[in-house]
């Protein structure tokens, strides 16, 4: 069974694994290009940020 994250582990990553460009961003997960190359060198609050961006957008449409 997974374990649920816990407040010290950094956010998933929004990924769905249908990786192909859409104009500027991902039809797969909706980040762009700077934000899916740096992913893994942002900070929690950074990559926060980027999800809290993606629901709002998911929301919005």
């Amino acid at each position: 069974m997974k374990s649920l994250p816990s407040e010290s582990d950094p956010p998933p990553s929004p990924c769905t694994k249908v990786c192909r460009m859409a104009g500027p961003v991902c039809a797969g997960c909706g980040r762009t290009l700077d934000e899916i190359a740096g992913w893994s060198r942002m900070s929690p609050d950074e990559k926060l940020a980027v999800l809290a961006r993606l629901s709002s957008q998911k929301a919005a449409s």
